[in-house]
């Protein structure tokens, strides 16, 4: 089966995963549509397809907004500081699934959950224009490690 010559995008509609997971029937219909338009389009697909691996939303367990970007070997974590806050007071500790905030305010702290576990020993954090990052080392999970034996 040929694509028809007369739309680009009938390959889409041959393609299992276009066919299931974007909604293309309006660019079908209106093919002739200005670049901003598609580029809104692209935006809002690049957005509900990335919408579950950011939580660039408050989360329920904190006042804080911030966004986790989930790498190959690392978790970074971006968190706003609200414009009331001097960034120098604030006191951050990192645990396997947490990142701990103090200094937010009279005996104020946030925890901030983590998506994976990571390595709090080897994490790092900077503070640039209004934002902390946390750049923190997944935990490897399921590599072996040798033991050595004593044998008695």
């Amino acid at each position: 089966m040929s694509p028809n010559k007369s739309n680009p995008l009938d390959w889409m509609n041959e393609d299992p995963f276009f066919k299931k997971k974007l909604s293309l029937k309006s660019l079908e219909e209106q093919w002739k549509l200005d670049p901003s338009q598609i580029d809104g389009y692209v935006e809002k697909i690049i957005r509900e397809a990335t919408a579950a691996t950011s939580s660039s939303l408050t989360d329920e367990t904190s006042s804080l907004q911030f966004e986790h970007l989930d790498t190959h070997n690392y978790l970074i974590t971006k968190i706003r500081i609200p414009s009331g806050i001097h960034p120098e007071s604030i006191w951050a500790q990192i645990n396997r699934t947490q990142i701990k905030l103090s200094g937010l305010g009279k005996d104020h702290s946030e925890i901030i959950p983590l998506p994976v576990p990571v390595n709090p020993d080897q994490s790092r954090g900077t503070y640039k224009q209004g934002s902390l990052q946390f750049r923190m080392p997944k935990m490897s999970v399921g590599k072996f490690r040798d033991i050595d034996i004593r044998y008695l």
